[in-house]
């Protein structure tokens, strides 16, 4: 007695048999999709991969680049700050130099200290040679303004002055101006 008999199973597994196949045909449809899907995607990335890569090497180039940059602006910089150096010490020695000229024009037109005996007998001071050389106590010395020296008598006497003493002075700080700005 069976319950089951050989014809009743034959159906049932002819059934299985078909909603595996109709199971597995469904599947294998959705994963050509994704295939194709994934296909056209790697397609993209190789466009993708060899964009990055352009970039790569252009990057490469580009440090290459600023490496070179950086060494020649190395050796200019390098460069400059000797040619500063040296212009520092030419100015050290020009200022040294013009210290110097200043030190003996200052010695050689100090004013006597007593009046000659001349400039006693008629009354007059005895005026300098030019005027004195400036110095940072004293400043610079300009146009002579009459001071009275006895009775009815007058001397020269220099004024001071509020800009520079002349030419080379001048130029002396226009040189010194441009050195401060070139450093």
């Amino acid at each position: 007695m069976a319950f089951f008999s050989v014809e009743m199973l034959s159906p049932l597994v002819s059934l299985t048999l078909t909603m595996l196949f109709l199971g597995t045909l469904f599947y294998l449809a959705r994963l050509n999709e994704r295939l194709s899907v994934m296909r056209g995607a790697q397609s993209e990335l190789r466009t993708v991969l060899r964009a990055c890569s352009d970039s790569v090497d252009g990057a490469e180039r580009s440090i290459m680049a600023l490496r070179a940059a950086a060494q020649t602006i190395s050796g200019d910089l390098g460069r400059s700050l000797e040619e500063a150096e040296q212009l520092k010490a030419e100015i050290d020695r020009t200022c040294a130099l013009a210290n110097a000229a200043l030190a003996r024009l200052a010695e050689g037109l100090e004013p006597p200290a007593a009046p000659t005996a001349m400039a006693v007998q008629t009354g007059e001071a005895p005026l300098p040679a030019a005027a004195p050389a400036m110095t940072a106590d004293r400043p610079p010395l300009t146009a002579p303004e009459r001071v009275p020296v006895g009775p009815g008598r007058s001397a020269q006497r220099q004024k001071p002055s509020k800009t520079p003493a002349g030419d080379a002075e001048r130029a002396a700080l226009r040189l010194f101006r441009e050195t401060i700005r070139a450093l």
